[in-house]
Order: structure tokens, then C-alpha cells, then sequence
């Protein structure tokens, strides 16, 4: 097992991975001149001197750091000759501070690094949404060191053993990741991060998380077609052949980022899975809260969304609930072709395991801000 765990810039974290099978950390500045997956809003901060400490310490620990510029777009600033230049001596720099690795979300950018720095390892983010083998040939083709799978096919298993037998590179797995399966906003939420990331961008929450928020209050066996993986199933991976595994959170803090390493490390956590995944669901509720005490237009339909998301406050997930045997079901049915309110697996897995959420509203839409209502969204 090798693990790639998040950063929260807290060297205790370094401190508190030792011992564990963790072979790099990851991160970036909050905003920098490429940007990221994540907006700024939700990363801890850290300056340019500090993040070089922290990368000397990862070394002192034989920790490796990859370092992201995963921005799914950069509004056409590529087509700027003078801004691609600003890229490359910022790259420049980024290896002069012991960055060992670069995740890009832009294919073009794996030629621009291999050309700068030909031993870096280049990772393709999950953000290019790579689930097919055609697709990994491709990027091992265009120099890709390492492809991470979108976290979309974790279960279609026949799906990922193609993928693992038709590259030679290196693949991983995102373990821990809560987005709702199938997301109609995925393709938006995917890009809308770059722009709130680039130096100079505004502190937002993006309004796509309240569709997911929303999904997860609405029904219970939503969080259990979430494509997370359990601690006690990495086995499962295992024997087909992956076993470079992510855990995500960038947004957490070091307590939080620690119990889910150790929890994987021991293939184990009997607790309440909600405590290790990345669970984003929650923050919508928070800034839902707050503005429906404001005193704005918009107050009245921010108290409709908040009392919508409540369940979200109180719902937990318990681990020793799921069957043991939780993945066999996926290794005989597609979901891609199975209708959801056909099958109602995930539905019956729920309403052993999930406490705090009651709904079963396979199709509905939840109530989510109004256009007229994003500007609510800004942070300061």
C-alpha cells in the first residue's frame, strides 16, 4: 500500500504520518498563478517561504511533495506567450524548493513540465475525468508518470482492471471522496475551482456544492452510492493490481487528515465513515445558516435552503453496519446501465448504516440558490 495524503501545512502532520505506508503529501498555495481544483476559501493558508520548510521537512521524513496545478481551465490565458513564460519560470522555481512531482488537469502541461524537468514525476488529475484504458494509453503516451482515475469508476471494477492492464505507468485511487455519483454539476464544478484559486480571485462557496448538500439531505442511500472506499476493502483494489491510493482533504485540519491516513493504514475504521470522507456536504449548511440570519433580499429563500440541509447536521454513516461483502454487489451490475430506483441496493445498504438522514427521494431536485442569489456566495 502506498498513501498520498493532503496537506494541512502543519508540520505535526508530517510528525504524524512516520510509521505510516504514506509515500507523499500533497498541496499548493491558495492561490498561485495557474490555480487548482480547490478554491482558495477552503485551504489553509501558507506563504511561499513556508511551503519550502514544509517540503524540507517531507524530504527529512522520505516524504515526497507533489505540488497541483490541477486548474481545469485558465480562461484562455495559455494563448498569452508572456503568461505561459510566467508558468515556466514559476515551475522553475517550484523544483529550486524540492517539488518532486506536478498534477496537471491540462494535457499540454505534461510536455511543458517533462520539457522543464524531465525527472519530475507528472501526475494527471482526476479533474480530467480519465475512465477508460483508451484515455490512460493516451496520457502515458503524452509522458504521464502517473494517471489518478476519476473517482467515478472506483466500483465499475471490470472497468478498472482494463485500465490497470492497458498502462505501464503508475495509477491511483481517490479513497475518500464524497461527491454525489453522477453529479449533473460535476462537468461545472470541475472548472469553476480554477478561477477561484488564480492570484487576484475572490473568496467564494461555489454553488454547485448545494446540489450535492441538497442530494444527501433528500436521500439517505445518496452518500452510499458516493464512490468512497472503505479502509476494510482496499484489498479489493489490491488484488487488481492498485495500490497507490489517495486520501483527499486539503481543507482539513491536521487531527482530521491523520485519523483517516491511520485509518487506512490499518485497513480498518469502526466508526462513523462520515469522520474520514471528505464530506464538503457539510459547509453549504454552515453558509446557509448565516445568511438566512442576515438581513438581505434574499434572507427568506436562504432559511428555505437551510431548513432543507438540516439533515445533513446529523448524519452519520456506520461503518460496522455495512456488510462486509459491500462490493461483491458492484462486481455483477453496471451502474452506468442500472437505474438507481430499480435497484435499490445502495437504498437497502442505507437504511442499516446511515443515522440522521430519513428521505428516500431517488429523483428530486433540491432547493438550491437562484442565480440571482450567487452573489450571497461571496465570501469577503
Amino acid at each position: 500500500m502506498r498513501l498520498v495524503v493532503a496537506t494541512s501545512w502543519d508540520d505535526n502532520l508530517l510528525r504524524g504520518l512516520r510509521g505510516l505506508p504514506v509515500q507523499a503529501v500533497f498541496g499548493k498555495l491558495q492561490r498561485d498563478l495557474v490555480g487548482g481544483g480547490r478554491p482558495a476559501a477552503v485551504l489553509p493558508p501558507v506563504d511561499w517561504d513556508a511551503m519550502a520548510r514544509h517540503i524540507g521537512l517531507a524530504h527529512e521524513f522520505s516524504l515526497r511533495f507533489l505540488y497541483l496545478w490541477n486548474a481545469a481551465s485558465l480562461g484562455d490565458a495559455e494563448y498569452d506567450a508572456a503568461y505561459v513564460a510566467a508558468m515556466e519560470q514559476q515551475l522553475r522555481e517550484l523544483v529550486a524548493i524540492g517539488v518532486d512531482g506536478l498534477v496537471v488537469a491540462m494535457p499540454w502541461m505534461i510536455p511543458l513540465a517533462k520539457g522543464i524537468a524531465p525527472d519530475l514525476e507528472v501526475s494527471v488529475s482526476s479533474m480530467i475525468n480519465v475512465v477508460s484504458p483508451r484515455e490512460a494509453r493516451q496520457f502515458q503516451a503524452m509522458g504521464a508518470d502517473t494517471i489518478i482515475i476519476h473517482h467515478s469508476a472506483n466500483r465499475d471494477f471490470r472497468l478498472l482492471e482494463e485500465i490497470r492492464a492497458s498502462v505501464d505507468c503508475d495509477v491511483e485511487l481517490i479513497l475518500n471522496n464524497s461527491c454525489v455519483y453522477q453529479c449533473p454539476y460535476a462537468s461545472c464544478h470541475h472548472v469553476s475551482p480554477a478561477f477561484h484559486s488564480r492570484a487576484g480571485s475572490a473568496n467564494v462557496m461555489e454553488y454547485e456544492l448545494f446540489w450535492c448538500a441538497g442530494r444527501y439531505a433528500l436521500d439517505r442511500g445518496e452518500i452510499i452510492r458516493a464512490r468512497w472506499i472503505r479502509p476494510e476493502d482496499l484489498a479489493f483494489y489490491e488484488s487488481r493490481g492498485y495500490d497507490r491510493f489517495k486520501i483527499a482533504g486539503r481543507g482539513r485540519d491536521t487531527e482530521w487528515l491523520l485519523r483517516a491516513a491511520q485509518a487506512y493504514a490499518s485497513r480498518s475504521y469502526p466508526g462513523d465513515l462520515t469522520d474520514i470522507i471528505s464530506m464538503s456536504q457539510h459547509a453549504p449548511l454552515r453558509v446557509a445558516r448565516q445568511r438566512a440570519q442576515e438581513h438581505n433580499p434574499n434572507a427568506a429563500d436562504w432559511v428555505d435552503i437551510a431548513d432543507s440541509l438540516e439533515p445533513i447536521g446529523r448524519l452519520a454513516l456506520d461503518n460496522r453496519a455495512i456488510p462486509t461483502d459491500f462490493l461483491d454487489f458492484f462486481t455483477r451490475h453496471d451502474c452506468n446501465t442500472l437505474s438507481c430506483r430499480a435497484c435499490g441496493y445502495c437504498a437497502q445498504v442505507a437504511s442499516r448504516s446511515v443515522r440522521g438522514v430519513s428521505g428516500h427521494d431517488r429523483d428530486g431536485a433540491p432547493t438550491m440558490p437562484t442565480a440571482r442569489m450567487f452573489g450571497d456566495l461571496r465570501m469577503g
